[in-house]
């Protein structure tokens, strides 16, 4: 179920959740996630605020590309694992 229709639906929110051109959905490829991983990546690039990708401090690239942590975790759960742990004992 999509982000606006929960918050809809659960009554936290009333009105418009995204602006009239955006709007959220899954991805259900590899395809469409490369996709919206080139476009997220490069984006700073467009904008002029960056060379390459991942002079960007805050984008994930350097983690896709070189598999290097970096400020944006991907698939990182030593944060649970550790909450895991100190809920047992």
């Amino acid at each position: 179920m999509s982000v606006s229709r929960r918050l809809a639906i659960s009554g936290e929110f009333s009105g418009r959740f995204w602006q009239s051109r955006f709007y959220d959905f899954n991805l259900w490829g590899q395809q469409k996630e490369v996709e919206k991983l080139k476009y997220m990546h490069r984006n700073p690039v467009v904008r002029g605020l960056v060379a390459i990708p991942e002079d960007w401090r805050w984008s994930s690239y350097r983690s896709y590309a070189c598999g290097e942590a970096g400020l944006v975790r991907i698939n990182d759960w030593t944060w649970w694992e550790e909450k895991i742990r100190r809920s047992v004992g």
